[in-house]
């Protein structure tokens, strides 16, 4: 007989604040990516384009794994996800010590280390839509907080270890400081309704079923991974994504082709990381606005980046429009990897959050992958930065349409149907006493010290617990 727990309604403040430090630690290791480049160049004096394309592969990979963390939480637990991703960046830099030919760190570090990330990262985000299903955009911002933090110091603290202990030590200090995820991880208890879903998807069904339902989520709601404003959004952040990564890789360029100083470039990109993080918690606010709400702020603050972008050029000719584009890009561009997580619960609901995230994560790690190199052919046609960044902007107003008309089409609550579990026959412990909730011909039973014997959790009125009937009406 499989015994369960449930959390106390407290216990989501501990999983926030795990979040937290588990974005800060864990997943913001690929923005070292150009820290380690240059590095790596050095160390295994390989071409430049082989060195590069392992940078974009390893920066992609927080994305392109979205399916698999899907597939890990759907099939175990947030839990279990971010803790395997802790242990995966630890063995991936372990083993990138060992390496004497470039082309194996594909393996250890872009895929492995990659890999790692993508599940702290995914893990660390979709626990918060289980525990905080009506503040999912405040407490996501909370949690995004951590990666721009991360963001801020991580890089210097990289480019230390490198100057100090060299390419190999940077490995095991990063790999160590990742680890630490696992730690963060361990405390992300499953809420009661990810135990209850997760129950639901493992009863009557085979291994191949449940990795099937696991990745595209059920079959009887497929409507819902479908459904056209959740096609836009995947559309949407492919475009941002691309918009994104091509300003990230050329920005420090510009600036120095506007007459900036490598150290001055490298003082303006921080204030794109300032402006990031002040935009994943502002944002999480903002979006909480029932006044305002994501897909309205999704689509203004995109706007915002794409007449930005078109205007770059005259704006980095002073020093002060270098610092005041940096800073409004961080805080308009950074915005959207906030409000991901809330606009799909939204559109597909709390039983395909974990799957829908997955989803629109490879999308955006497609765009991560493919926008670089679409970039760089155009600076290669025309000679000049300016264009690749009138693309950008582009895809950043592409973006901005199609959240617009996300407002217009996704989901209202009239629309969805109301959820229930669907658990199977479930006992929980209420005031001592086993409480059973008879749904299917599977029995779940939490024992409780006090007392052997098995009660209904139907009074003589017929209506449920009050505890389960709120984690029901959640």
């Amino acid at each position: 007989m499989e015994t369960t727990t449930y959390s106390p309604p407290w216990w989501k403040w501990v999983v926030m604040m795990a979040s937290f430090f588990a974005l800060l630690i864990g997943s913001t290791v690929s923005y070292c990516a150009g820290v380690v480049h240059v590095a790596m160049l050095d160390y295994y004096h390989e071409d430049v384009t082989v060195t590069a394309w392992l940078g974009s592969l390893f920066a992609s990979m927080f994305a392109l794994t979205g399916p698999i963390a899907s597939l890990v939480i759907n099939m175990f637990s947030c839990r279990t996800c971010v803790m395997l991703g802790g242990v995966l960046q630890l063995v991936g830099f372990a083993c990138s010590v060992f390496v004497t030919d470039m082309r194996w760190l594909f393996l250890t570090y872009a895929i492995l280390v990659g890999l790692g990330e993508g599940l702290v990262y995914t893990g660390s985000i979709v626990i918060l839509g289980f525990y905080f299903r009506d503040q999912v955009s405040l407490v996501t911002g909370v949690g995004m907080a951590g990666v721009g933090m991360g963001t801020f110091f991580l890089p210097p603290l990289t480019q230390y270890l490198l100057d100090n202990y060299g390419l190999k030590g940077c490995f095991l200090f990063l790999g160590a400081i990742a680890f630490h995820a696992a730690e963060f991880g361990a405390l992300m208890r499953p809420s009661n309704l990810e135990t209850e879903l997760a129950v639901s998807a493992k009863s009557g069904k085979s291994v191949c079923q449940r990795i099937l339902t696991s990745l595209c989520g059920r079959c009887d709601r497929v409507g819902e991974m479908f459904h056209p404003a959740f096609l836009l959004l995947l559309l949407a952040t492919f475009s941002f994504s691309v918009g994104n990564f091509i300003s990230y890789l050329f920005l420090p360029d510009i600036f120095i082709k506007q007459g900036s100083s490598p150290q001055e470039a490298s003082f303006l990109f921080s204030m794109v990381g300032i402006g990031g993080a002040l935009a994943r918690l502002l944002g999480g606010f903002a979006a909480n606005d029932p006044n305002i709400g994501p897909s309205v702020l999704f689509s203004g603050t995109y706007g915002v980046i794409a007449t930005i972008d078109f205007f770059i050029w005259p704006m980095t000719k002073t020093m002060v429009g270098k610092v005041a584009y940096a800073f409004m890009f961080g805080l308009y561009a950074s915005v959207g990897w906030v409000l991901i997580n809330p606009l799909t619960l939204h559109i597909v609901g709390v039983r395909n959050l974990a799957s829908g995230y997955g989803i629109a994560m490879f999308t955006s790690g497609v765009g991560t992958l493919v926008g670089p190199p679409i970039a760089s052919v155009i600076v290669e046609a025309y000679g000049k930065y300016q264009e690749a960044f009138y693309f950008a902007g582009s895809m950043f107003f592409v973006s901005s349409v199609c959240g617009l008309m996300v407002v217009v089409l996704k989901k209202t609550q009239s629309d969805v149907p109301e959820e229930k579990p669907d658990v199977p026959e479930l006992q929980i412990q209420t005031d001592g006493k086993d409480h059973a909730h008879h749904v299917d011909e599977v029995t779940v039973v939490i024992m409780c010290p006090s007392t052997d014997h098995h009660l209904s959790p139907r009074a003589s009125s017929g209506k449920l617990n009050p505890s389960f009937q709120e984690e029901i009406s959640n």
